[in-house]
């Protein structure tokens, strides 16, 4: 099958290990399609140190120098646009400037919290800190409109304490709802986050298929498969286990944007 990766980091990612000539090397060694670069923009982080934005431009141009070595590989400006109620406006103005092939809408902070370090989690259980997590995806993924992607909607369970590490429809269904009607209603692409599967603390999370298969319901067209890779061994990382789970679901297609435009690569 045909794989595009979506979501990966270069080197304008503060927290990424992967240069852009290493991941381009890399995909094309793996013969995959396309990658997305998606670096990260979180504004008005909860520590300073923790505000990632940079030199858009710059980045663009570097994929153009790297792009023009790899003429079998298709190689997209993305960003990886972190939402919170109180950045909203400030992250659209700075993207206003330039355009881009794929944008992904991601929460990484929650009511001035950072769930990496742990903080968030004091004095809540897990229904009310994956809930408030839901709660916080649907409200600025409405009021900010302009993406492409859901960015992994479960990353809230990586550094989660608790026993329950999973998202699951049947625990959450009623937030999940109005998630997935509103990407299907606007057309929007559910990222499968190969990354939040990983194993942490002895633990890896499961993806629900019934979240899916709710999506593939309300009128979700495709899903969109990220690797969230910040070093080059984990590019496309299971795609084609998560491409058969898409498949059993109900999901013909995996979609992947070019100047924001949807093209769908049937699951074979």
């Amino acid at each position: 099958m045909i794989f595009y990766d979506n979501h990966i980091h270069s080197q304008f990612s503060p927290d990424s290990r992967m240069k852009l000539e290493q991941a381009a090397e890399k995909a094309a060694e793996m013969g995959l399609a396309g990658i997305s670069v998606t670096d990260h923009l979180d504004l008005d982080a909860p520590r300073a140190s923790d505000e990632f934005f940079f030199d858009i431009g710059m980045q663009q141009r570097a994929i153009e120098a790297v792009a023009a070595r790899y003429p079998d590989l298709k190689i997209f400006k993305g960003i990886e646009a972190g939402l919170q109620p109180c950045s909203i406006e400030k992250t659209r103005k700075f993207l206003s400037d330039y355009s881009f092939d794929t944008i992904i809408a991601s929460i990484h902070f929650i009511d001035g919290q950072d769930p990496y370090y742990g903080d968030y989690y004091t004095g809540k259980d897990y229904r009310e800190a994956y809930g408030r997590a839901l709660e916080t995806i649907y409200q600025t993924a409405v009021e900010f409109k302009d993406f492409d992607i859901l960015g992994h909607f479960d990353y809230i369970t990586r550094y989660a304490p608790y026993s329950v590490r999973d998202i699951t429809y049947s625990r959450f269904g009623d937030l999940l709802d109005s998630i997935l009607a509103y990407l299907a209603q606007e057309g929007k692409a559910l990222e499968i986050n190969t990354n939040t599967y990983r194993e942490r603390n002895g633990y890896a999370p499961a993806l629900d298929t019934a979240v899916l298969k709710r999506f593939r319901e309300l009128g979700g067209e495709a899903v969109s498969l990220g690797s969230d890779a910040h070093d080059k061994e984990r590019i496309a990382e299971n795609f084609k286990v998560y491409s058969e789970i898409a498949l059993k679901c109900g999901f013909k297609y995996i979609v992947h944007f070019e100047g924001r435009v949807p093209f769908y690569t049937p699951i074979s």
